[in-house]
């Protein structure tokens, strides 16, 4: 029985060597013609842009959908999209087959998304500074103002009775100040770690053809089919062989 198998399977080896040509032929021929229309079929643009987003809250300036919504013309060819790659970072992505197209779009929407952060980001450090300026002059007022009333309560004679309502008032205007200078540093603090916005990255490319992918697996799907096909034809023609004797 193991005689018979190794016959056959020997016989297998002929038959295939004898085709070798088909065996190897065809599937090469398929993987160039699937090869070329890699090769020259179009391939898309693509247009990215990444930016910093910094400290900007504004949802419409942070939320892909928002973001598409407001700078997305849909009436347009191309194809835009706003997503958020990691915090604080927000991606542009435009895809069209046309390069110029893709270029004006991406840039056309780096302008207005710019300008619109920078907005947003100094509307921000405007109103915290004019918080801060206008803290800062309280806190100027109540330091003099407590200065008089610390020349008042030195002012009076030791062997006199301490004026309560003095001493009330100087305890208030104490913690308005320290709430005060608590606050103007923290908010100086603020300002300080306050981060711009900016575009960190800008780039067009062209997408990939998959040229040796597509010719890979052509070659290894088309071998196999010849395989499948020549093992049908070598039974076929043996079975007929058979049946005639």
């Amino acid at each position: 029985m193991s005689e018979k198998k190794e016959y056959l399977f020997y016989k297998n080896l002929v038959f295939f060597w004898r085709k070798k040509w088909l065996l190897i032929g065809i599937p090469l021929v398929i993987c160039l013609i699937v090869s070329a229309f890699s090769m020259f079929s179009s391939r898309e643009y693509v247009g990215k842009a990444i930016f910093y987003t910094g400290d900007v809250p504004d949802d419409f300036l942070t939320d892909p959908k928002l973001m598409e919504a407001n700078y997305i013309d849909d009436s347009k060819d191309v194809d835009a999209e706003f997503s958020v790659i990691k915090s604080k970072q927000v991606q542009i992505k435009v895809v069209d087959d046309n390069k110029d197209d893709v270029h004006k779009e991406l840039s056309s929407l780096i302008t207005s998304y710019t300008e619109d952060l920078l907005e947003a980001y100094n509307i921000r450090f405007n109103r915290t500074q004019d918080t801060v300026d206008v803290y800062e002059n309280s806190l100027e007022e109540n330091e003099k103002l407590i200065d008089r009333y610390y020349e008042a309560i030195e002012a009076v004679k030791e062997d006199a009775v301490p004026d309560t309502d003095l001493l009330a008032a100087v305890a208030t205007k104490e913690e308005i100040i320290y709430e005060y200078e608590t606050s103007v540093n923290r908010m100086i603090t603020d300002l300080a770690l306050f981060k711009e916005p900016k575009l960190i990255s800008e780039s067009i490319t062209q997408s990939d053809n998959y040229l040796v992918q597509n010719a890979v697996v052509s070659f290894a799907l088309s071998f196999f089919l010849m395989l499948v096909v020549l093992l049908l034809w070598r039974y076929i023609r043996e079975a007929r062989r058979a049946l005639n004797d």
